[in-house]
């Protein structure tokens, strides 16, 4: 007998290996939830967490082809806050990067543009203007032009390893940090390597942060907002085609 999860498996293989398939139909059978997509990132390295600006283009572009709507940071805001009684544009998507690389101003910037997408960056504070890092100016550049911004804590370390007056400070100080540089309220944080537990979600809304992204695979349907769901994107993953039905939609079936 063949068990619900093996068919969803079996189905979402199927549809992947379809050459140029839409995943459109499929996305509409998740009620109220959107794809996060998490990327590192886009050069030329060969490590696992870089995609080739070649590769990210492609993915904007299927984007931009399948008709979504890339949402802003001030959009999920709003849908938390109205307890998501606000409906969000049809075929909804988030579009993140973790880390504040250069890369993100160099190749990623301009790709966005071009496709008329938009992003949210996710900085270390405490790397800002580093060797390969963004810099003020580019951050306050990209906000101008339309991204945005969220705190990845002031130097990546790992939140569930760290005592409560440790977490406090990461959260708190990256927060104001951002706020000082782009004279605006910083709302969504990521957790470094995906890494927290009960108290970092805790403090996470002491210190006024609305909603905390994870590295837990699916698509966001807002039940947890300090635990939003991403899907990621590695140098050896496949189209995003196939990623967003692997990663993103059975994970969310299968709950």
């Amino acid at each position: 007998m063949v068990t619900r999860r093996q068919f969803l498996f079996g189905c979402a293989g199927t549809l992947a290996a379809l050459s140029g398939a839409s995943f459109a139909s499929e996305y509409k059978k998740i009620n109220k939830s959107i794809p996060i997509l998490l990327y590192h990132r886009v050069g030329y390295q060969t490590d696992n967490y870089t995609v080739s600006p070649t590769r990210f283009e492609d993915d904007m572009r299927t984007l931009s082809r399948e008709g979504y709507t890339c949402l802003s940071l001030a959009q999920v805001k709003q849908y938390l806050q109205s307890t998501r009684s606000t409906p969000l544009p049809d075929k909804s998507i988030l579009i993140t990067l973790d880390d504040g690389y250069l890369d993100n101003y160099i190749n990623v910037f301009p790709i966005l543009q071009q496709y008329n997408m938009k992003a949210s960056f996710y900085i270390i504070t405490g790397m800002i203007g580093e060797d390969d890092r963004l810099t003020a100016s580019q951050i306050r550049e990209m906000q101008a032009a339309g991204m945005d911004f969220g705190s990845h804590t002031v130097t990546h370390r790992f939140l569930s390893e760290l005592t409560p007056a440790e977490m406090k400070i990461e959260l708190t100080n990256s927060k104001i940090a951002l706020e000082q540089l782009l004279g605006k309220s910083i709302d969504f944080v990521a957790y470094p390597g995906g890494s927290y537990n009960t108290q970092t979600l805790t403090i996470a809304k002491e210190a006024g942060y609305e909603a905390g992204l994870s590295t837990h695979y699916g698509y966001e349907m807002f039940h947890s907002p300090f635990e939003m769901k991403r899907i990621p994107l590695f140098h050896y993953d496949r189209s995003i085609t196939y990623v967003m039905l692997r990663k993103g939609l059975l994970p969310t079936l299968l709950q």
